[in-house]
């Protein structure tokens, strides 16, 4: 049912039985999965930079190095390990030139000597810049959301099992039910418009050739009469295309002009749940019956499997 490795001086060391803990928690494209356990044995001594392995009902749940390690009055070794993507939180200056989400993080794994896996063809090709001092995860971000708002689809940056990954969300989705009588014994749900929500668009582009700056701007009137005018600026590079200018202005309104709904679930475990999965919610109380998006996931494994899934509606 499980098998939890760790390597410790070139030695491997099986220590399910010794485990009292486990955590995994994993999130969209905001930095590198974690595991966190705890064990009992006072001649085995884990290190930073040990190796940890951890599967579950035969499936691959992390492969990854110890960052952090102590003790508390119980005798428990306590142990935080991160996945490949801990290392890519370096800072660098990198120079965006014909590049897609895809060849940045191909670069990435070269530069940092990371296992690559499957690195979808995201196809978009990102707009030139230099990204400077700035983290080789923050900038691969940034052109996951340029990747979204011009193409209109959403990849995620993510580990699996020792192998760096960029996979394409639609290709994620888990035939899966939570909610009412499936799964989920408990829920939070709440609805705002106070992040990540504009009914007014407005880009800005310089135009050499006439001396005036361009303006492109949707608007959703009837949002604007219900909450007031809450407006997203952007200025873009100079002597931009307009008609790639007006479709961005267009598609950034199309993802911003809706309350941001966010729903945390308390359900039974299943070991398919990744942060960028999706699946099927039903939840009566909320009027809730559609395709859900994990963007974070905490699996604790002891005494029995449970899961705390927050996603996007």
């Amino acid at each position: 049912m499980m098998e939890f490795l760790v390597k410790v001086d070139e030695k491997v060391y099986e220590i399910s039985e010794l485990v009292k803990s486990i955590s995994f928690t994993d999130k969209l494209n905001d930095g590198c999965s974690k595991l966190e356990f705890s064990y009992v044995d006072d001649d085995l001594k884990l290190s930073n930079g040990s190796s940890a392995r951890f599967k579950y009902d035969d499936t691959n749940i992390f492969s990854g190095i110890v960052f952090k390690h102590g003790r508390n009055k119980k005798g428990e070794i306590t142990v935080t390990a991160y996945d490949q993507l801990r290392y890519c939180k370096a800072k660098d200056t990198i120079l965006v030139k014909d590049d897609t989400v895809t060849t940045l993080a191909n670069k990435m794994c070269n530069y940092f000597g990371l296992k690559k896996g499957t690195l979808t063809d995201t196809a978009y090709k990102l707009a030139t810049s230099v990204q400077d001092n700035k983290t080789w995860l923050d900038i691969l971000y940034s052109a996951i959301s340029e990747t979204l708002m011009n193409k209109g689809k959403w990849y995620v940056l993510r580990d699996e099992f020792g192998s760096i990954a960029t996979r394409d969300l639609e290709d994620l989705e888990l035939d899966l039910v939570l909610g009412d009588e499936s799964l989920c014994h408990d829920y939070e749900y709440e609805k705002s418009i106070d992040d990540d929500f504009y009914n007014v668009i407005k880009l800005a582009s310089d135009n050499e050739t006439t001396g005036k700056r361009d303006i492109y701007m949707p608007i959703d009137s009837k949002s604007i009469n219900k909450y007031g005018l809450l407006q997203y600026f952007e200025v873009l590079d100079k002597n931009g295309n307009p008609s790639q200018i007006k479709s961005k202005a267009d598609m950034l309104l199309s993802l911003y002009s809706k309350e941001v709904e966010t729903l945390s679930l308390d359900c039974l475990g299943d070991t398919r749940v990744r942060a960028g999965s999706s699946f099927y919610g039903q939840i009566e109380d909320i009027e809730l019956n559609k395709k859900l998006i994990v963007k974070s996931v905490t699996h604790n494994f002891l005494p029995v499997h449970t899961m705390i899934v927050e996603v996007a509606i």
